[in-house]
């Protein structure tokens, strides 16, 4: 097996050098959903910033998409822009997935129209996998319309993928083990932030 040079976590060191995108307190943790407190929160969002890295994202995103792919899936808000970036790169339709429905559409949630080809693979592009149940019920939603569906993230976790997502293709630009190595190399994590981080930051999909 190849072993991982920091050389290969290219993407991880644009997290860095962007304010924002890596937010992290080993003291005051922070809530990022009601009664979820974590001491990391890799914000991909602050990357929209920058026309040259989000653009540089978008391209590394659209070479995991599968070539089988006919549509891409945008998840609000997050994945909305990368979705919608990798859908013109790549010249395939788009659809965007609401969180909430809106009485309307698929579900109420679906924005535009997925191809009719019964069968086909739909991507669903999120920015950061972490609990999986947005992405899980886009997919489901998906499936049970005949499609098939996988995820390209930018950011993930490390989730332990479990029943139904744990069946379908999850690939990902950057994960957690990939940002420990990179901040420790460039000192912005300790090897006690990095054991903390390993620790505190793991979710599992329901």
């Amino acid at each position: 097996m190849k072993k991982t040079s920091l050389l290969d976590y290219k993407i991880e060191r644009l997290f860095f050098s962007i304010p924002e995108v890596i937010v992290f307190d080993g003291k005051a943790y922070i809530e990022v959903q009601p009664g979820v407190m974590t001491p990391l929160v890799v914000n991909i969002k602050s990357t929209l910033n920058d026309f040259k890295i989000r653009t540089k994202i978008a391209k590394e995103l659209a070479k995991k998409v599968s070539p089988e792919s006919i549509c891409i899936s945008g998840i609000e808000s997050g994945g909305s822009y990368y979705a919608s970036a990798v859908a013109d790169l790549l010249k395939i339709p788009l659809i965007l997935f609401r969180k909430e429905g809106k009485g309307y559409g698929l579900g109420e949630r679906l924005v535009g129209s997925v191809p009719n080809i019964k069968g086909g693979l739909v991507t669903i592009i999120d920015d950061v996998i972490g609990e999986g149940k947005i992405s899980t019920a886009n997919t489901e939603a998906l499936v049970g319309l005949g499609y098939r569906a996988e995820v390209c993230a930018i950011f993930s976790y490390l989730p332990i993928m479990k029943e139904f997502m744990s069946r379908i293709r999850i690939v990902y630009l950057s994960d957690l083990n990939g940002l420990c190595e990179v901040g420790r190399e460039i000192g912005r994590f300790t090897e006690d932030d990095v054991i903390l981080i390993k620790k505190e930051c793991r979710y599992s999909s329901k």
